[in-house]
């Protein structure tokens, strides 16, 4: 995270700190506003995307060593996958899920039914009756045609609250990466993308200044 940070450009920020000297004291941080987002469109459109799937409990830094060559591309990883919150949007370890079930839920209620889904079902002749993956209630059943008889079936299974938090987390594994032979160009063009054009903000490309509400004219 401290890589994909040190790729945005920064403010001068009027102090809010207690020891500042006077109203016209600024402190350089970070502009959080300040981000690029990949469209969600070029995902699927884009042959410079390829597919990866975290293992284990890698984190960021983890992947882009292994894509890329180096933990700094953490930032690449990402922005890839428009992620803003690692806490919420990357696959937690195997330590904070356990800790995150344990505080949310009881044993009773991991344990209990948080819905019912269809396993495939096909006849006979291989033709498709029940697709999987549905979401049912636990009464689902579907009638058809086996030789001269009708007869009825229920292809479902019980998914309990423990294992859909584990498929939901498991779930954020699947992201995209930029292709490592495009990596270049997309560094160029973010690096490009992050400066700052020129405003009565304007200090240089990588700063510019806020208004100072302390300061009356």
């Amino acid at each position: 995270m401290a890589n994909f940070l040190r790729q945005l450009p920064d403010l001068d920020y009027p102090s809010l700190l207690n020891d500042r000297q006077s109203s016209g004291d600024t402190v350089r941080v970070k502009n959080l506003f300040r981000r690029v987002k990949v469209r969600e469109d070029y995902f699927t459109s884009f042959v410079e995307f390829v597919k990866y799937q975290i293992t284990g409990d890698d984190r960021p830094d983890i992947v882009a060593e292994k894509v890329y060559g180096s933990s700094d591309l953490d930032w690449i990883v990402l922005v890839s996958n428009n992620i803003i919150d690692i806490k919420n949007e990357w696959p937690m370890t195997e330590y904070d899920l356990n800790q995150y079930l344990n505080d949310k839920y009881t044993e009773q209620q991991l344990a209990s039914i948080k819905e019912y889904r269809t396993f495939e079902w096909r006849d006979r002749n291989n033709q498709l009756i029940v697709p999987a993956g549905q979401i049912v209630d636990e009464n689902f059943k579907v009638e058809y045609l086996k030789g001269n008889q009708i007869v009825s079936v229920s292809p479902i299974r019980s998914v309990s609250v423990f294992e859909w938090e584990v498929e939901r987390n498991d779930e954020r594994r699947n992201i995209n990466l930029i292709d490592p032979q495009y990596v270049s160009l997309v560094i160029d063009e973010y690096e490009q993308i992050m400066k700052y054009g020129k405003s009565s903000q304007y200090v240089n490309e990588r700063l510019k200044k806020t208004e100072n509400i302390r300061i009356t004219g």
